[in-house]
């Protein structure tokens, strides 16, 4: 056989070089997701100097996500919980329920106005005032151009076409759309032109800092489906984190913009160990993919966060939080969290999260613009 010359091997083993980049990431979508924003709250109180209500008519809508707008319009989507009722009437209220979370239609415009562009509204508030409540709700995102998604409706955003499914899930529902669930995930990424698909579950126990076993079972069920991302909310705390099939499931992100509740919540955590309703995040996800929309990989970024400047009063804007700050943060998502953590750093005085690349699967190679 005819050795081949060393320049020629050279600008060979060059080629297959470039050929194998041309095979990685072309494309990217940058998603942000935090925990339960509740705009507005319970009736009896909206009259209260430290209402959500009346922080609205005193400082405006753009005070709430004010600390986190530019990451927000810096991103290709925002998506949070939306948990409560958008809606000018308390008609159908249901008054036997404890708490009943409902603010003004026009409340929508606090969304819009901070890059939020959509919600899950599959939690255990979107039917406080029955169905007039609910359809309150749809219509004013529908009005305002804010997309939604709820059980058996998902919502599919689309960037440089790239297709993302985003499905939300009350805890009852997902036993019950266990086969159609699996059927729907496969359709969409078999013959509907989706590459990734995002879930949100509503489930979990309320100020507890660890998740529950089922919680777990849940997200890995939704990943064997097809799921490329999990976030559950519910306990209004912060809880860990997990890796399955290099998917990351969020167990817990907190409260964000939180209405139903103007006290910050201390609960004791087993023994010795506090849980805080204070302590959140936002989280970025960059997804990758190829050209024709092979979904290769996510990388995760956690921005830790307070709910508000005052550790005991919710004034009902998130902060971003230096190092220091963010250390009970940090602690509260690692002590339910089987692996450690990533080290806080700091990126312009605000801590930072940063998470290796996860591929899609191992035998995928990063994406070129990946620095690890």
């Amino acid at each position: 056989m005819r050795k081949i010359p060393g320049l020629t091997a050279l600008l060979l083993a060059f080629l297959l070089l470039l050929t194998a980049a041309g095979a990685q990431a072309e494309k990217s979508v940058l998603m942000t997701f935090a925990g339960d924003c509740t705009l507005g709250g319970e009736g009896s109180v909206s009259k209260n100097e430290e209402s959500f209500d009346t922080f609205a008519e005193k400082e405006g809508y753009d005070y709430f996500f004010a600390n986190f707008r530019e990451l927000f319009e810096n991103d290709d989507i925002t998506v949070v919980n939306l948990e409560g009722v958008l809606s000018d009437s308390a008609f159908m209220e249901k008054k036997g329920k404890t708490f009943r979370f409902r603010g003004k239609t026009d409340y929508v415009k606090i969304l819009t106005g901070s890059s939020v562009e959509a919600v899950s509204i599959a939690n255990n508030h979107i039917m406080d005032f029955n169905a007039q409540g609910a359809e309150s709700t749809r219509r004013a995102l529908d009005e305002n151009g804010v997309s939604w998604f709820w059980n058996e409706t998902y919502y599919v955003f689309e960037h440089d076409g790239i297709r993302v499914a985003f499905f939300g899930l009350e805890h009852s529902k997902f036993y019950g759309l266990g086969s159609w669930l699996t059927r729907t995930f496969r359709e969409l990424k078999d013959s509907g032109g989706v590459s990734a698909i995002v879930v949100y579950v509503h489930t979990g126990i309320e100020y507890k800092g660890e998740h529950e076993n089922k919680a777990a079972a849940m997200a890995q069920d939704l990943v064997g489906m097809g799921a490329d991302l999990v976030l559950l909310s519910h306990p209004h705390v912060l809880q860990g984190m997990d890796i399955i099939d290099n998917r990351t499931v969020f167990y817990s992100m907190g409260n964000f913009v939180f209405g139903g509740n103007s006290a910050i919540r201390y609960e004791k955590y087993h023994v010795v160990k506090e849980v805080s309703s204070l302590y959140s995040m936002a989280v970025q996800v960059k997804m990758s993919f190829t050209n024709e929309g092979q979904y290769l990989g996510q990388r995760v970024v956690i921005y830790p966060a307070y709910i508000s400047d005052d550790p005991n009063v919710n004034h009902y804007q998130p902060r971003r939080v230096n190092a220091q700050e963010a250390k009970p943060v940090r602690d509260a998502i690692q002590r339910d969290t089987a692996f450690n953590l990533p080290e806080l750093k700091e990126e312009d005085g605000f801590a930072v999260m940063e998470f290796p690349y996860l591929a899609a699967t191992d035998d995928v190679m990063l994406p070129e613009d990946d620095e690890d």
